[in-house]
């Protein structure tokens, strides 16, 4: 009898950013100490890299933005420790309403046995109310069985948010995880069942995220433990999956080092090495010319490297980069002063 295949299928919560262990990386670890057998598959093997996504590298170089299948991340991403065993079908992003174009065609070429769902959260946030949310997720399943009429599949509810959006978004979360047991219930066969993963109880927004969405280290145990103990219900497993006494720690985020180049046009070109761990970095620039203030920018840079353009030729800057981990900030770099169009 062959081990069990499952397939992750998911947004950014089931993808990861690199350095996090994700929790199919903590699942895959708890079915590996128990000697449960499980094979996870996938198109992807990584998590969501920044430093290679083709939109963000145009966005930080100041290029066009490319279309069409150059916008796809590669998922290219390492994991804070090791790596996956096996593939899964998550990416930042993505949404019911889009996966259900193409996950008739992933369920064909991987074979699962199991489908564990993760979406619904950017459906609300940028697609459409909960009934939209709910009618697309359908579709998903339907798709999904079209290819694999005997799938057992399990969906996850919205773990939530208590800082990300207004108090408007927050309770059309409370009205979508509110319904989805009734549209999971009606789906579910007796040769396709169809279960709740429920991820809302057992989550503090607060206290198992870094950045009021996306796990740290003691949320991706949690959102295991939650899909484990839905696998044990159909036989994947011997033992639930438990969590340790102390919360797992955080990456501590190192002081960058920056380098810079200057273009005839006058801007400058900023480049730092990777922070294990930050999913963002602050670049701070002054006019040292003028004497103005050290000043943030108000978008994160998400990547290694930012272009400053509307510089004033021959006039001082001083730059300085942070990393970033949602809020949690490192040590600010050493600062760099460069004349522009020099």
């Amino acid at each position: 009898m062959r081990s069990p295949r499952i397939m992750v299928l998911g947004d950014s919560l089931a993808s990861g950013m690199h350095d996090d262990y994700t929790w199919r990386w903590q699942l895959a670890q708890h079915f590996r100490r128990t000697g449960t057998p499980a094979e996870f598959v996938g198109p992807y093997t990584g998590t969501f890299s920044m430093y290679d996504d083709p939109v963000l590298l145009a966005l930080v170089e100041g290029k066009p933005i490319p279309t069409g299948p150059d916008v796809r991340n590669p998922m290219t991403g390492s994991y804070r420790e090791g790596h996956f065993e096996g593939g899964h079908c998550a990416r930042p992003g993505w949404t019911a309403h889009a996966a259900k174009a193409s996950v008739r065609g992933h369920v064909a070429a991987e074979r699962p046995d199991f489908l564990l769902v993760q979406l619904g959260f950017n459906d609300l946030a940028t697609v459409g109310p909960p009934e939209q949310a709910l009618r697309d997720l359908t579709a998903v399943l339907s798709e999904a069985r079209a290819a694999a009429p005997a799938l057992v599949i399990l969906v996850a509810s919205i773990a939530g948010t208590t800082t990300w959006g207004n108090a408007w978004f927050r309770d059309t979360i409370r009205d979508y995880n509110a319904k989805l047991p009734a549209v999971l219930a009606a789906l579910s066969t007796d040769v396709s069942p169809v279960a709740l993963v429920d991820m809302h109880s057992g989550f503090d927004p607060d206290a198992d995220t870094y950045d009021g969405i996306h796990p740290n280290p003691s949320g991706e145990l949690a959102m295991a433990r939650s899909f484990a103990d839905a696998l044990l219900r159909f036989g994947v497993g011997h033992v639930p999956l438990g969590l340790p006494p102390t919360r797992p720690h955080e990456l501590p985020l190192a002081e960058p080092t920056i380098a810079a180049t200057r273009a005839r046009d006058a801007s400058i070109r900023l480049t730092w090495n990777r922070v294990r761990g930050a999913s963002a970095y602050q670049v701070a620039l002054r006019d040292v010319t003028l004497g103005q203030p050290r000043q943030v920018g108000p978008i994160p840079v998400l990547g290694d490297r930012w272009l400053a353009q509307g510089l004033t030729a021959g006039h001082l800057y001083e730059f300085d980069v942070t990393s970033a981990r949602g809020e949690r900030l490192g040590p600010r770099s050493k600062p760099l002063r460069l004349t522009a169009g020099r």
